[in-house]
């Protein structure tokens, strides 16, 4: 077999392990176990351990007869030596006779459990294949040595729709948060809608998104309820008269009133004489009521998954602005960007002052042109000249807090010292 340089195994390394292309014409690679496995990259290591040790453990196969002969153990092994080169010749092999299928399996479980931890969907993998061939969940959990709670566990992740899977995978998602992900087993399109949010969290500078299994948890009950109340709705009233829409909800004042929450729409009206809002007010006042209300045939309203998904990204969007706002919220006791002489200046500048008194530690200045600005500063920042400790006062709370900012900001341009950094 060919020795390679170092520069030609980093040049092999970097190219893709594609054993369906490289594997010899007789070998066969079983339906199951060979998707066990995540698509890998070449590993430099086992490559220079095989190019320079050669191979120690043979590749274990079975014997098909006709059909060929069937790769059950060591796929990562015989996909390096292929990319390295070597012919049939020259592995080391393990050819087993009269192997069943369900012995197959486990013999391959065996091999993967030992050599290298498997991914969350790679457990959910072979698990499936295990139970496919009829063992039974204690039985998995004794040979894959864990608790039949976990096999459960791992058959539940398998259930979820292929798409989610997918994503679940792609993005190496914590095993918990499957759970809320199977309770939206119904709603394919919300699964997404919400591992959309999981990752949307993971960014770095980040406002949005689901940020814990626990947050995933409620968002999903939340998400749950919104749609067993809007099918109740729909069952009773139905959708919007107007465009169609499912995206109903009452009105604040009156459960009377229907409000279209469609793009474009925005249509009111009473749910039960399907009379425009507006209107139906009108005869209330005029009391000219007196209408017959012919009841509709009963039937079954349903959100759909695409509808559940509008509802996840608009409920998310609601909590994102919420969170902003609380992050935009100014402090009403802070620390300024300024010394405490700088925003004091301005103020004592000239024959403005009525009134100054120092008591203990603080400063009480009285003006005969008030700036409209309340603050506390204390003495001692004053004195040693430091950046003030800001503690908003005076009637108006919200108002002088913005005031505050304003001003601290208009004296920062003005203030040479201003790029000191505040002490704590």
């Amino acid at each position: 077999m060919k020795q390679h340089t170092e520069e030609e195994l980093i040049k092999l390394a970097k190219k893709k392990l594609n054993l369906e292309k490289r594997k010899d014409k007789q070998v066969v690679l079983h339906p199951q176990i060979s998707k066990w496995r995540d698509k890998e990259k070449p590993d430099i290591q086992m490559l220079r351990s095989l190019n320079t040790r050669g191979q120690i453990q043979p590749i274990v196969f079975r014997e098909l007869g006709e059909k060929g002969i069937q790769l059950l153990a060591g796929a990562r092994r015989y996909a390096h030596v292929k990319l390295l080169g070597w012919n049939w010749g020259e592995i080391k092999k393990d050819i087993r006779e009269n192997v069943s299928d369900r012995d197959a399996l486990i013999l391959a479980i065996e091999e993967n459990l030992h050599r290298k931890n498997l991914t969350v969907m790679e457990e959910a993998r072979a698990v499936n294949s295990l139970l496919k061939n009829r063992m039974k969940i204690k039985e998995v959990a004794k040979l894959m040595d864990r608790t039949p709670s976990w096999v459960s566990s791992r058959k539940a992740l398998f259930q979820l729709p292929e798409e989610t899977r997918k994503l679940f995978e792609k993005h190496d998602l914590e095993y918990g948060y499957s759970v809320p992900l199977r309770k939206l087993k119904d709603l394919p399109e919300a699964q997404v809608a919400l591992i959309e949010k999981i990752v949307e969290a993971k960014q770095p500078h980040s406002y949005g998104g689901i940020r814990t299994v626990e947050n995933a948890e409620e968002f999903v009950t939340k998400i749950l309820k919104q749609i067993k109340d809007l099918e109740e709705l729909l069952l009773k009233y139905g959708p919007c008269p107007v465009c169609g829409s499912k995206d109903i909800r009452t009105g604040w004042q009156d459960e009377g009133q229907l409000i279209c929450k469609s793009d474009g729409c925005g249509h009111e009206w009473h749910g039960e004489t399907k009379e425009a809002w507006a209107y139906y007010e009108l005869k209330q006042d005029a009391d000219k009521l007196g209408i017959t209300i012919v009841e509709e045939a009963p039937g079954v309203m349903k959100v759909t998954p695409k509808e559940a998904a509008e509802m996840i990204q608009r409920q998310e969007r609601i909590q994102r602005e919420a969170a902003k706002a609380e992050e935009d919220k100014l402090p009403e006791k802070f620390r300024s960007k300024v010394r405490l002489l700088a925003l004091l200046e301005p103020m004592i500048d000239g024959d403005n002052i009525q009134k100054m008194e120092i008591r203990d530690e603080k400063i009480e200045i009285q003006l005969i042109e008030g700036m409209d600005l309340y603050f506390n500063g204390l003495r001692k920042d004053y004195v040693a000249g430091e950046k003030a400790r800001i503690e908003t006062a005076g009637w108006g709370r919200s108002d002088s807090i913005l005031r505050n900012h304003d001003y601290i900001n208009k004296i920062t341009a003005l203030d040479p010292y201003n790029d000191i950094q505040p002490k704590e």
